[in-house]
């Protein structure tokens, strides 16, 4: 019978991190900044596609051949799996929305006007700003439903 393993290579961001103990490093550098769920992901990440954390056989029926392909991760942060799940996600949002009717709007505030905005009338002036918006989106909408 022969094994064989799939090879998984090092990804660059893998590299930095594991280069010269940097991730280590940064934990006790920033100890108690680093909020727990960020550990966990970079933990995931760095130890995906290692054998010693699970891996599924396959065995050819025509061959002695057997290969062991690594269980991987499937984290946010790790390149190769968050890339798989976001077009999962991208894919199942664009079933969901293109079946519908949307519009997409983006308001924005001059530069000229941003100090007014992010000073101490913010509250005010962003309600009014957002109330306004809301009532000039549903005009088309509501031309178009009443004629």
């Amino acid at each position: 019978m022969v094994e064989k393993s799939i090879r998984i290579e090092m990804n660059k961001l893998k590299a930095i991190f594991l280069d010269n103990n940097n991730w280590e490093n940064f934990l006790k550098n920033n100890k108690g900044k680093i909020r727990q769920v960020i550990r966990k992901e970079v933990d995931k990440f760095l130890h995906c596609g290692d054998l010693s954390n699970g891996f599924r056989v396959y065995k050819c029926e025509a061959c002695p051949n057997v290969k062991h392909v690594p269980i991987r991760c499937k984290g946010k942060f790790c390149p190769t799996c968050a890339v798989g799940e976001a077009q999962k996600w991208a894919d199942i949002q664009s079933n969901d929305m293109y079946r519908s009717i949307h519009r997409h709007v983006i308001l924005t505030i001059d530069e000229g006007l941003r100090p007014i905005f992010t000073s101490h009338y913010r509250k005010k002036l962003l309600k009014g700003l957002m109330d306004e918006a809301r009532v000039l989106k549903k005009k088309p909408f509501l031309r178009a439903i009443n004629g």
